[in-house]
């Protein structure tokens, strides 16, 4: 399976709240296995790739961290896209 993604610019869209809430739910996930892909993605929210595992994954977890994933992603997928540069 493929990863895909979209690209956005993280220092122009996202606030100091929605950076606080990505590290508070890292740090949550250690209480669970098999995370190490969704925490991986969620890293990457910070260099501005927003994956689509995201959804797939949050949905496996308990609602309550499960929401709030969704909730980042939300937020995320709101700001406007950008293109990746090739050289």
């Amino acid at each position: 399976m493929s990863t895909t993604y979209t690209r956005f610019n993280r220092h122009e869209s996202m606030d100091a709240e929605t950076r606080t809430e990505i590290m508070s739910i890292i740090r949550e996930l250690i209480d669970f296995d098999n995370t190490r892909k969704l925490e991986n993605c969620m890293y990457g929210l910070f260099d501005g790739y927003l994956y689509s595992e995201i959804q797939i994954e949050a949905l496996q977890l308990p609602k309550e961290i499960g929401s709030r994933i969704m909730r980042v992603f939300d937020i995320c997928n709101r700001y406007p896209k950008s293109q990746t540069q090739t050289y």
